[in-house]
């Protein structure tokens, strides 16, 4: 296997006089003539001898040659690899339009460069997911920024996820994630809990979808299930998310409450406490985990979605608020009511019910 080009400089053959930049000058020309006056193989015997030149020159012979190769796509890659991991100044042309850099140069020039250089690269045109994905690895705020304001970077979904989990605690980085057309419910759901009023109603305008074809595609699957006594646990899950049904009516018949909101009188009467809230989850048809954190989100909308996707009436939400203190201070009221009046219940069950079946909602209280 034979070894890659260094990206160093050295410094063995001080230049004397003008002729060494003057010759690197015309090799430059030479390589970026058409492949109708040069052949590759000419090309490439004299991008060999300029390659040695630059890497013994002084950045003046640097930044011209950088500057001539930027926008020829067939130019020697060693050469525009070594210019473009030369100081910011001299790789700036190439980092942010040369066609012949490859995603391995790249990648390269971003673990062995500077910030500066991972900003560049994260705002050219087309940054593959490869790159993208270890641009985003290294967390710097300033590349990821670049890379979310990026409208031609393309990310994986493995990316996203990552952001995401930055975003967690940095939510500068939200109001671009929601613009990316690569974010996908699980990881705008997850996101929702970390996440201002104003990213929590893009979110939803986003994501709070119908399940209108998700339940006709099912019809008669429900009968079928329950003939072969719901021994298929991956079509029961399908089913319990697509299932019209968001209340537990079985646990509401052996409820010492009687109801949800027999439960919910007794919460803001006798106060809340964790195995209320567990109650609460049980007749809402959702997990212990979830229900406890849609109970300790200061914000109000979760216990809004709650509310409005298990059919409860306004006056209902009023009460669940009123027993948890902390959104009584801090305005999560006005919030959940808010979001109460705009949301459908079909709505409100997608995104409860995606919660639930994706995890996300128990992610923290694990």
């Amino acid at each position: 296997m034979t070894q890659s080009e260094p990206l160093t400089l050295s410094q063995t053959a001080l230049e004397v006089g003008n002729a060494r930049g003057v010759l690197a000058r015309r090799l430059a020309d030479l390589i970026c003539l058409p492949s109708s006056v040069i052949s590759p193989q000419e090309r490439w015997i004299v991008g060999d001898l300029l390659h040695e030149i630059l890497r013994n020159s002084d950045a003046r012979i640097r930044k011209r040659c950088a500057q001539r190769l930027a926008e020829i796509k067939d130019a020697p890659a060693n050469i525009v690899k070594l210019l473009a991991a030369d100081a910011i100044d001299i790789a700036e042309p190439l980092l942010s339009s040369s066609g012949a850099l490859s995603d391995f140069d790249l990648m390269e020039i971003a673990r062995l460069g500077t910030l500066d250089h991972r900003v560049l690269i994260a705002r050219r045109d087309g940054v593959s997911e490869t790159v993208t994905a270890a641009l985003a690895s290294l967390g710097e705020p300033a590349v990821v920024h670049a890379l979310l304001k990026n409208a031609q970077a393309r990310f994986a979904a493995p990316t996203v996820s990552h952001i995401v989990s930055l975003a967690q605690d940095d939510q500068l980085y939200v109001p671009a994630l929601l613009k990316r057309p690569e974010l996908r419910p699980r990881a705008a759901l997850q996101l929702f809990w970390t996440c201002n009023t104003t990213n929590r109603k893009a979110i939803l305008a986003r994501f709070a979808v119908s399940r209108t074809l998700m339940i006709e595609a099912a019809d008669g699957v429900f009968a079928m299930a329950a003939g072969e006594g719901w021994s298929d646990p991956l079509v029961n899950r399908a089913l319990r998310f697509v299932d019209r049904r968001q209340r537990n009516r079985e646990a509401a018949e052996e409820s010492s409450y009687g109801s949800l909101e027999g439960l919910i009188a007794n919460m803001q009467s006798s106060g809340v406490s964790r195995d209320r809230i567990g109650e609460l989850g049980l007749l809402a048809g959702i997990s212990d985990s979830l229900a406890l954190r849609i109970c300790e989100d200061l914000g109000g909308e979760p216990l809004a979605i709650l509310c409005k996707a298990t059919g409860a009436d306004r006056s209902v939400l009023d009460q669940l608020c009123s027993a948890l203190s902390g959104l009584r201070e801090g305005g999560g009221r006005d919030r959940a009511m808010h979001i109460y009046d705009g949301l459908s219940v079909e709505k409100a069950q997608t995104v409860l019910r995606y919660w639930d079946w994706s995890k996300a909602g128990s992610d923290r209280t694990k």
